[in-house]
């Protein structure tokens, strides 16, 4: 096993920059309780570090409740190790406006936090904000790929995030490990065929059953005016649209595309770091309100496609899972 002591030294120091004087927050929950500890240890020798345990939530993007809320807006840095995904959940986004860094690691394993957190952050980091910058002015995506993937939307006054490892900024967030340039579409405008065929959460067995790794099994989504139509595929599909039901009429709707930057990440059935893999493309339903769209929802969800080619109006800047400039 690697030093976890190293590890969490990486990730107060490089990732998030934490001074002596600052209130830290390390939120947690009893499955991730032991990736929190390193964490909380390191913290204290710091500054002021507090480890909170909630409750394991039923699914990605589920409000943690007005308690765990009122009290992310007490700290300056969260660091947030959790079963399912609380980062965009309006705890967060309260957390942020009021100032706070957001480090979020939904779903994160003993596997990915021993390797993946390790990354050097200045090569990604420079990696990932020059693909941000070409993409910044771009109004019209289209996306397509060898699985079946055919997708058009408009980016048209949204911005893409450049998410590097580093939050050093007030209101910052990461999801760690990291490595993806993402943008929130104009929900309306997406038209056309999703073929996840890497990995779709839910991860992890859940009410539903899991999904993961869909590498022997497709999940085809279509897509009308920027809501889920239709879901095609075998069992994995059906899982998918459990997910779906039990969650809000919101979470049908399309909420973000980005594209992974990080050599060092691989798939492996965990979409923590399966969505940072250099050389896919993800797309995510429900919430998008923590970074610039306009749809409100309990969950966030997210599909890792192969071998992408986006062009972004009219220009080609990733062929085939390569970046073509």
């Amino acid at each position: 096993m690697s030093d976890r002591r190293e590890i969490s030294r990486v990730v107060f120091e490089a990732c998030l920059k934490v001074r002596p004087g600052e209130k830290v927050l390390i939120l947690t929950d009893r499955n991730k309780e032991h990736l929190a500890r390193p964490l909380y240890d390191l913290g204290k020798t710091i500054t002021d570090t507090v480890l909170q345990i909630i409750p394991v939530t039923r699914f990605d993007g589920d409000e943690p409740g007005r308690e765990v809320t009122e009290l992310c807006q007490r700290f300056d840095v969260i660091l947030a190790p959790t079963t399912m995904s609380v980062s965009h959940t309006s705890a967060m986004v309260e957390a942020r406006r009021k100032g706070a860094r957001v480090a979020t690691m939904p779903g994160i394993t003993d596997e990915i936090f021993d390797t993946a957190l390790l990354t050097d952050y200045r090569a990604l980091s420079e990696k990932t904000v020059r693909l941000q910058r070409q993409m910044n002015s771009a109004r019209e995506l289209y996306v397509t790929a060898p699985g079946g993937t055919d997708v058009r939307f408009s980016v048209e006054g949204r911005e893409f995030f450049a998410l590097d490892g580093c939050c050093h900024a007030p209101g910052a967030f990461v999801n760690l490990p990291d490595g993806e340039v993402m943008v929130a579409p104009v929900e309306e405008s997406i038209n056309g065929c999703l073929a996840f065929d890497l990995s779709l959460m839910p991860d992890h067995l859940t009410d539903f059953g899991i999904i993961g790794l869909l590498t022997k099994e497709k999940v085809i989504v279509e897509v009308e005016s920027g809501r889920i139509k239709s879901i095609k595929g075998g069992g994995k599909a059906g899982v998918f649209r459990d997910v779906l039901a039990a969650a809000d009429e919101r979470a049908s709707v399309v909420a973000e595309f980005a594209m992974g930057t990080n050599p060092a990440a691989v798939i492996i059935g965990n979409i923590l770091m399966d969505e940072k893999v250099d050389g896919t493309v993800h797309f995510a339903f429900g919430s998008n309100v923590s970074f610039g769209g306009k749809n409100q929802s309990n969950v966030h969800l997210d599909g890792v496609i192969s071998r992408p080619s986006v062009m972004a109006d009219g220009v080609w800047i990733i062929k085939n899972g390569k970046l073509s400039r």
